[in-house]
């Protein structure tokens, strides 16, 4: 069987429904309307977002198998460094937010939200101005890492 190809004029209508699929936490429908749009417009960087964002999804769904290829090397395809950056320190935080759930995983969470805040501290750099959302994300990783008390990866020399 063949996939159908959607109309290149239909693409605004059609992100709405995956920005809604999203929302109705639905990401693997999310991913396969972003599909469809590169089958027709490649390097749509408004899908590729929804696209990164549905992948990222996946990180809290215990039974979905995310691949971190896919998701990084999709964050490689956004035209704008300031967005690769966040994107990169999104996908960070909720790799760190998904391994909160496992006790045997905190230190781990830890290491991942380090390397969201310095993503998220140089995609502040490069922010458009009057854009805080590198900002909000690196104060939501603080506040995590203050609340859960997390801690750095021991080392097992330092146990002697």
């Amino acid at each position: 069987m063949e996939y159908h190809k959607i109309d290149k004029d239909s693409i605004e209508d059609v992100l709405d429904r995956a920005k809604q699929y999203r929302s109705l936490l639905q990401p693997d429908m999310a991913i396969s309307i972003c599909m469809d749009i590169f089958a027709v417009d490649k390097n749509n960087q408004e899908a590729l977002v929804i696209y990164i964002l549905a992948l990222t999804d996946q990180l809290s769904q215990s039974e979905s198998k995310v691949h971190q290829k896919k998701i990084t090397d999709s964050i490689k395809r956004l035209d704008s460094k300031f967005l690769q950056h966040y994107y990169s320190g999104i996908f960070f935080e909720r790799q760190a937010r998904s391994l909160l759930k496992h006790s045997m995983s905190r230190s781990f969470a830890y290491e991942a939200f380090i390397e969201a805040i310095v993503e998220f501290e140089i995609a502040e750099k490069m922010a458009p101005e009057h854009c805080a959302d590198p900002i909000l994300r690196y104060n939501s990783c603080i506040r995590t890492i203050k609340k859960e008390n997390l801690q750095p990866r021991q080392e097992f020399d330092e146990l002697y």
